[in-house]
């Protein structure tokens, strides 16, 4: 319609040209065309979309061409069928687990892991709770004031090491993210100091001198008394009981002997006594 009022507002602009000026019919139509450009050109209610549809279907999808879905069909891949039996197929699997590759690297740290557990009288197993480079840094530093070191080796590292030693009551606190400290002394109460300061790891279990020990237990071996204290006590115990057993043997002497002083005491008195009356 708006193409319409167009060519004819041309068709009118050329006549006026052509003859010199328009005449009145001529500008009340280019008034009234141009009073419906202005109408046009105002948002009307009459001429909105409105939906008619109750709900948009979004869940099914619309089904495909009759051609279309047989093409699919044939182009669809299909896995070709294992003709062996079960046995063969099961004996294939068990076999390609049992099969291990031998790995050089893992080899050497698994010895150099097994070296240091041998040479340290303390063994702890954390739990490494999410811990930075910064924080790990961190709490070497503060485990070597103690002469302890930390250590972080790989899961199948530290299985291949403990494989059939005396460390092999780790298997069952051992996982992937394990934090170890090892060190020469043990020193049990020091290391529960800085764990528990750190608060990003957690014990799991250790070995203190050839003993494997829970939490629970290092817990309890960190408030009984170092051995040079224990040494102390046993000494002082030997040493009561010493001079318990002296003391008890030489009361009758002591006893015997500071009866015989008071009798000649008494005597030499009483003699004193007669010489004075006489």
């Amino acid at each position: 319609m708006s193409v319409g009022m167009q060519t004819r507002s041309t068709s009118l602009y050329n006549q006026r040209q052509f003859l010199g000026g328009p005449s009145k019919v001529e500008t009340n139509q280019m008034a009234s065309i141009s009073h419906l450009k202005k109408v046009q050109s105002i948002w009307c209610p009459v001429h909105t979309h409105i939906r008619t549809m109750k709900a948009v279907n979004t869940r099914m999808k619309k089904p495909m061409h009759i051609m279309r879905a047989k093409l699919m069909k044939l182009t669809e891949y299909e896995k070709p069928k294992d003709l062996r039996p079960m046995a063969e197929t099961c004996t294939v699997f068990l076999r390609s687990l049992e099969a291990k590759i031998d790995n050089p690297t893992q080899t050497f740290y698994a010895k150099m892991c097994r070296r240091s557990l041998e040479s340290s009288k303390l063994v702890a197993v954390f739990h490494n709770e999410g811990m930075d480079a910064e924080d790990t840094i961190r709490l070497r530093r503060r485990l070597m004031k103690h002469n302890m070191d930390v250590k972080i080796w790989g899961m199948q590292v530290v299985q291949e090491a403990i494989h059939e030693t005396k460390f092999r009551h780790f298997e069952d606190i051992l996982h992937r993210f394990n934090l170890y400290v090892i060190s020469e002394e043990p020193a049990v109460l020091e290391l529960l100091k800085v764990a528990k300061r750190s608060g990003r790891i957690h014990l799991l279990g250790g070995l203190v001198e050839d003993r494997f020990m829970s939490p629970k237990q290092m817990q309890e071996y960190s408030l009984s008394p170092s051995l040079e204290v224990a040494r102390g006590q046993l000494a002082g115990i030997l040493n009561s009981s010493l001079s318990r057993t002296h003391s008890l043997l030489q009361s009758n002497q002591q006893n015997l002997a500071t009866n015989l002083e008071q009798l000649a005491k008494g005597k030499v008195n009483t003699d004193n006594k007669e010489e004075t009356e006489v």
